[in-house]
């Protein structure tokens, strides 16, 4: 890990600045303390958006998506240089702040609340094709989408509109069986899952899980952490949810967490923060940081001063 290198590095340089000379016995501190300031520069660099419009009905109430939401920011902001949150008087906003953040070598992510917002893609598929959330994952970004169905409905107006399964099926190019109506389907969560996403339990439920024999290529099941068979296995089939599928081209990702709803709620907000710290920053170590000044260089400072 970056932290651990950190440390075993500043210890290193302590000690062969002791051993340089034993009459200062604070001069190691010197270029200790310089080099914490200069990895200071090693900032995260990866950005997060939430979409916090209007909601899909009785999949996600309002009150629990603004809480979750929330517990999100709090747990897992210091991990994102920006952080920001848009309805559905800012959409354009969105859009804006999308554009801005692709082409930048950056993981960034979009999180859904289950309704996609038509500046992400077109009500009623009017852009099957090219749309921006397509742009966004072939940008090799991410998209987690949370409640119900990624893409299948949107609610901006006031009601439903509906963009139904062919949604999904055009911004990943894949199957439009790649998400399936199984309502009160029991997940049992894998080994993954428990290590990952704790909160999950023993075993969860889900409406609209992921096919996972609809997985085609260049995509992949990156993680199962819940299915039908209880296994991380995308060769062992069957129906996933949560779960992130990969893109091997051009490295984006999308990640279906609990696409349910009645008695199938899972603690979202917990499953998100520890899908993000414990599998995406920390197992995966896919958050961007931003470069540190060059290190031969601060080096050569360091013994100048001395």
């Amino acid at each position: 890990m970056v932290i651990s290198a950190v440390a075993i590095m500043i210890g290193m340089m302590v000690r062969r600045y002791r051993i340089m000379d034993t009459r200062k016995p604070f001069a190691g501190l010197i270029p200790a303390v310089i080099f914490v300031f200069a990895f200071g520069s090693m900032a995260m660099a990866s950005d997060i958006a939430f979409y916090v419009g209007a909601v899909p009905g009785g999949a996600y109430p309002e009150a629990t998506m603004n809480k979750d939401v929330k517990k999100i920011i709090r747990d897992t902001g210091a991990l994102f240089k920006d952080v920001q949150k848009f309805a559905d008087d800012n959409l354009n906003g969105l859009g804006q702040w999308a554009d801005a953040n692709m082409g930048d070598g950056e993981l960034d992510i979009i999180w859904l609340n289950g309704s996609t917002p038509s500046v992400l893609y077109p009500l009623e598929n009017k852009k099957p094709d090219g749309s921006r959330a397509e742009k966004w994952l072939d940008d090799g970004n991410m998209i987690i989408n949370v409640a119900d169905w990624f893409a299948w409905g949107n609610f901006e107006k006031g009601f439903k509109v509906r963009n139904k399964d062919a949604a999904a099926a055009n911004i990943l190019d894949l199957p439009e069986k790649i998400i399936v109506g199984a309502d009160d389907t029991v997940m049992k969560v894998t080994n993954t899952g428990k290590k990952f996403i704790p909160s999950l339990g023993n075993q969860v439920g889900s409406n609209r899980p992921v096919n996972v024999e609809a997985i085609e290529k260049p995509w992949e099941a990156a993680a199962i952490f819940a299915s039908v068979k209880g296994v991380d296995d995308q060769k062992a089939g069957g129906l996933a949810d949560p779960i992130v599928l990969h893109n091997k081209d051009t490295d984006g990702y999308i990640a279906i967490v609990n696409q349910a709803w009645g008695n199938n709620f899972i603690d979202r907000g917990a499953a998100c923060t520890e899908l993000i710290k414990n599998w995406l920053a920390l197992e995966k170590g896919l958050l961007a940081v931003q470069p540190m000044a060059k290190l031969s260089t601060i080096w050569g400072e360091i013994k100048a001063a001395r």
